[in-house]
């Protein structure tokens, strides 16, 4: 059972690598100009996440057959669960990145998300709350558990402060600040997801 178990952390261990993939892309995506490259940095997202989707359901699949074959109790049977519930928030982050990149869609051809103030550097810190609980995740161990959790309450804040700055405006709310915040909500949801990560592997061991 031990055995199969690890071969189920292996195929996390590779969506893993293609979420860290698909938010280095994300990030590119926030500082890049010329239309080409952002096209093609859009696709690739796109089939990542098309990846990853397979993934996930196969996975899911996976997780099923081996607790209805080896029926499993206590601690192997939390574990399967709580591998499934990690599938999901893997796949979680590559669709908010996804969302990203159709936003920098519909922004041609007259604008681009590098034209937006501080959001490359913002979703800097995703990226690291991100690669931190998917390290964690290959070792199995919430290592960084409070440095992902300092990065989740960090984002929350620039995330509220700009809703508070959206409700002060009187009545016009301008073009950049609406589209920073629905990205910021993206963003948001991103660290969530890393941060749940980390609350899974402390319940797992």
């Amino acid at each position: 059972m031990g055995v199969e178990l690890e071969r189920l952390k292996s195929i996390l261990h590779h969506m893993a690598q293609n979420i860290k993939n698909v938010v280095k892309l994300t990030k590119t995506l926030m500082e890049v100009e010329d239309v080409a490259k952002r096209k093609s940095i859009r696709s690739d997202i796109e089939n990542i996440v098309l990846i990853l989707d397979k993934m996930r359901r196969d996975f899911v699949n996976e997780v099923m057959i081996f607790i209805a074959r080896r029926q499993p109790l206590g601690r192997e049977l939390i574990s399967a669960h709580i591998l499934i519930s990690i599938a999901y928030d893997v796949y979680r982050i590559s669709r908010y990145c996804r969302e990203i990149a159709r936003i920098d869609e519909m922004l041609e051809p007259s604008a681009s998300l590098n034209a937006i103030a501080n959001l490359s550097d913002i979703f800097k810190k995703a990226v690291e709350a991100v690669e931190a609980a998917l390290d964690d995740l290959v070792r199995f161990s919430p290592e960084k558990f409070d440095f992902v959790n300092e990065i989740d309450a960090q984002v929350d804040d620039i995330y509220k402060n700009m809703l508070l700055e959206i409700t002060s405006c009187s009545s016009f709310i301008p073009r950049d600040m609406a589209i920073k915040a629905l990205i910021m909500r993206h963003i948001e949801r991103i660290v969530d997801h890393a941060k749940y990560i980390e609350q899974y592997l402390t319940e797992i061991l």
